[in-house]
Parts: C-alpha cells; structure tokens; sequence
C-alpha cells in the first residue's frame, strides 16, 4: 500500500489507543465512584457552592463572602483529588507521552505515528521478502571464490567485497533526494536479494519509504487490477521513496507489462526518485530482446550497474546442511 494509506492507518491506530485509553479511565473513575460515595458527595458539594457563589455575585455580595465560598470550592476539589491520587487509574495511560496519542504536537505529525508506519511498512516487505534473514552482518563473503579472475582482474571474493561495500555506503549515506538507482545483475543465488535488502532494512530504519515487490508478482497484481478494478500497486511503485524491484525478467511479458515497466523505469528516473532493480540478465542484449531498447536504454542509463559473480550460494548452503 502506499505512503498516505499506510499514514491513514497508522492515525487511525493511534486515535484507537487514545480512545481505549479515556474509555478505560472512566471506567475506573466510575467503579470508584460507585465505591467510594464521599467522592460523589464532594462534587456535588462542589457544584453547590458554585450555584451559590453565582447567586451571591449575581445579588452584588461583597467580596468577603465571594472569596469565602471560592475557599470553600477549593477545599471541595482538593479532597477529591487528594482521593483520586491514590488511584492513578482513573486517570488515561497515553501510550505517546509526547502528544498524549492525538498523533499530533503543534499541528505535526508525532513521531508515535510515524513509528507506526515505519513499523507497518517493515512488516509488508518482510511478508513478501526474506527481510529478517537479510543483513549487512550476514552477508557472508568467505563463500565467494579467493581465486584470481582474468575477466575481473581481481579474485572474485575482492571484487565482490568491493560491491558489498559499496551498497554498505549506500545504505549508510542514503538521502531518498540524491541517491542514485542501481542495476544489481548476476546468475542466480549470488546475493543480490540479499544486499537489496539489506539495504532496504537500513534505509528502512532511517525512517524512508520503502516498498520492496518481486517483478512477477508485481506486474501479476498490476494487470488484475487494472482489468479487475481497485488496487494501488502501481501508484505504490511509483511513490516509493526507495523501490526495490526483485528478479527483473521473471515476470510474463506483454504489451501492457512492457508499459508499466517502462513506467516506472521513467517515472522514477525523471523525479530522481532512487530504484533498486535485481536481475538475473546480465547483457544489454539480452534485455533488449526480452523488453526494447527504449526501455533498456532507461533502465540502465539511470543505474550504476554492478555485476555479481561467484558460485551460487544457495546449492553451497544447501549442500553443508
């Protein structure tokens, strides 16, 4: 869902809290009431020396009596809330302390809310991603060649930690104003997921939108929608202060896929909003004969391209269990 859904909801859970909160107090205030008969004896004690004190300044008593029955009421409401201290449930327990879960303080937002929905956001990416099991500290480097490669002029495990961290420095420095897009391609089970996201946790906990979708899941949700009515995957896309695209060319190609893709590719890129796009096509001519060179020349004229390599690190896991 998008930002405004995800901030709609999160507003709507705090005014929840503070509505469960008044409702709980005055369930107390009333149970302590029913307990306790010299507190109603105290406010209505109270209430009619108001009355009185009304009469005497409407019938121009003389100051003497006003401030006398000003005492009076006074001493009323100190009784009762000498009382009522002694039971600090009558009074709501705000879960904000800041802006008592109105959401608000001077007319902004809280920062209560804005933790909701960075909390909510983090739980859609890991329903639809291996979020939780994807960190920077995780990545594991030593499952990388130390092997000299002609091709890469280094051994494949250097060229690698090269890439690790530069998406490291990535996360680190990320502004949603300045960062750039990136291509992450290689053959399959070489960490792109993995950095995608750990990169998407770190930005994540910097308080930026993020909205992580696999390619052909994506696309699936987009052409139902369109055809079915409703939904806002697209729009989610295209608003995402950081988009990540997983497994670019696993989706089924049509006219109308090659149209959505291309934009977002050109929507993002002319609003200079960052996308991380992982692929297992590796070619510029690969990708060409799988979408258009309209849509390859955008794609890629708008991403630093870093290629992995290496052995898939998958079947090694798989093999050591």
């Amino acid at each position: 869902m998008n930002r405004d859904e995800l901030l709609r909801r999160a507003q709507s859970a705090v005014a929840t809290r503070r509505q469960r909160a008044l409702t709980l107090a005055k369930q107390n205030m009333d149970a302590l009431y029913a307990e306790n008969p010299r507190l109603a004896a105290l406010e209505n004690e109270r209430i009619a020396a108001g009355a009185q004190l009304g009469r005497l300044a409407a019938t121009g008593a003389d100051d003497a009596s006003l401030a006398e029955m000003r005492a009076m009421m006074d001493a009323f409401e100190s009784e009762k809330q000498d009382i009522l201290r002694l039971y600090p449930d009558t009074q709501p327990h705000f879960t904000c302390k800041k802006c008592s879960d109105t959401g608000r303080i001077d007319g902004e937002i809280c920062t209560c809310v804005l933790d909701l929905v960075r909390a909510m956001r983090l739980a859609e990416v890991n329903e639809s991603s291996p979020l939780e099991l994807c960190s920077f500290d995780m990545f594991d480097l030593s499952k990388y060649p130390n092997e000299f490669s002609s091709e890469l002029g280094t051994t494949v495990r250097a060229h690698m930690t090269g890439i690790y961290n530069f998406c490291r420095a990535y996360a680190d420095s990320f502004d949603a104003k300045s960062a750039q897009s990136l291509y992450l391609c290689g053959y399959a089970g070489l960490g792109k997921t993995h950095l995608a996201l750990s990169i998407a946790h770190k930005v994540l906990e910097k308080g930026y939108d993020v909205v992580y979708v696999s390619a052909q899941d994506a696309f699936d949700r987009i052409e139902k929608e369109k055809f079915g009515g409703g939904g806002e995957t697209l729009s989610t896309m295209l608003s995402a202060q950081l988009l990540i695209l997983d497994d670019l060319g696993t989706e089924y190609i049509t006219p109308f896929v090659g149209s959505c893709l291309y934009s977002v590719i050109n929507t993002r890129a002319n609003k200079r909003m960052p996308t991380i796009y992982t692929s297992n096509i590796l070619k510029d001519a690969d990708l060409a004969r799988r979408y258009t060179e309209k849509i390859v020349s955008r794609l890629l004229g708008s991403c630093e391209v870093l290629y992995f390599c290496g052995e898939d690190i998958r079947i090694m896991n798989s093999q050591e269990r």
